[in-house]
């Protein structure tokens, strides 16, 4: 190889190292709207890059929590990451991150940031975080989000400025509520069921063959079973202490405020449950209370099978609960 091609070649690495080495100089994250405080800006984007550096050094290092400064985030947040992660580690990929800054009722919130569940199925391996931050700046939560697209749906069905500040409760909910499983956080599950929260979930069972006929037909129905909250939860309580890890996904979120009671609100979505021990995959409706906005409560939970084990779709998306489903008593 001649001596020009060789010094060109070498040329271009040392430029694309340069570029490389400008790109995270100043961290993987940037906010890029949505703040006009610039020293505020700066403190958040510190405590994110943070954040994203701790995760990968303990990720790589095999560590068993990230070490994460009470300079940067709050002792619940620090809790909270550490919960998460003793479900499964998650690392930052390196690229450059950019996120809108959204104002909350209890200061600001950054979403989109990607990263990737290390005991996460491959097709599921990447997933999205909100992080929300104190009036300071500080990380005060982590949640693994909704996608961004889906978020900006949901919130631009909004019918009102009440609404919409509800359905940014809803979305901040279901996050919380969804990582609450994969960090086994029995504590704040507890917290949003009501006590009387009705809980149905279905299981697909085989009923026995009649005939010759049924035998060569796989005959398979749904049955429901009712819950109450002490129930579902000392049965959830067992899953977790027998489960190394549970990764729960949400897709396809719809969010409608009841027509006669609007602090009345119905989620539905796609819900799928994976453990080292048992998968499957079904349609999730909450009901959710609004009457004390500071404290909204789940009063109806339902749980339907997709699929069955060979593959074949047994519920139907308009066989879904909904809130025309259940009579509200008032």
């Amino acid at each position: 190889m001649k001596q020009k091609t060789i010094n060109k070649i070498i040329l271009v690495s040392l430029m694309l190292f340069a570029s490389i080495t400008s790109t995270f100089a100043d961290g993987l994250f940037k906010i890029v709207d949505g703040i006009s405080d610039e020293r505020l800006k700066t403190t958040m984007e510190t405590n994110v890059n943070h954040l994203l550096e701790a995760m990968n050094t303990a990720a790589d290092q095999n560590a068993k929590s990230v070490k994460l400064s009470k300079e940067h985030a709050t002792p619940e947040a620090i809790k909270e990451l550490d919960l998460i992660w003793k479900s499964s580690a998650m690392t930052c990929p390196p690229m450059k991150i950019m996120s809108k800054c959204l104002k909350t009722s209890q200061g600001y919130q950054v979403r989109g940031i990607p990263v990737d569940l290390v005991e996460a199925d491959k097709e599921e391996t990447r997933q999205e975080l909100a992080i929300d931050l104190t009036t300071t700046g500080k990380i005060s939560g982590i949640d693994i989000a909704i996608e961004m697209h889906r978020y900006d749906q949901i919130m631009e069905e909004k019918t009102s400025d009440i609404d919409f500040a509800r359905r940014q409760i809803i979305i901040d909910f279901v996050e919380n509520f969804r990582t609450a499983y994969n960090r086994k956080d029995l504590r704040l599950l507890t917290s949003v069921y009501s006590d009387k929260a009705l809980i149905i979930t279905g299981k697909v069972i085989s009923e026995k063959p009649n005939s010759d006929v049924d035998r060569m037909i796989l005959n398979e129905k749904v049955e429901y079973v009712k819950q109450t909250k002490q129930e579902y939860l000392r049965n959830l309580a067992n899953v977790f202490k027998t489960t190394k890890y549970v990764n729960v996904k949400f897709e396809d979120i719809e969010v409608v405020q009841h027509p006669k009671y609007d602090d009345i609100y119905g989620v539905t979505l796609k819900q799928y449950w994976h453990t080292n021990r048992y998968s499957d995959e079904g349609y999730l409706f909450l009901m959710i209370d609004f009457r004390n906005a500071d404290n909204p409560l789940i009063q109806v939970r339902t749980w339907q099978p997709y699929k069955n084990k060979q593959g074949k779709v047994i519920t139907q998306k308009n066989d879904v609960y909904h809130l025309g489903s259940f009579r509200i008593v008032r």
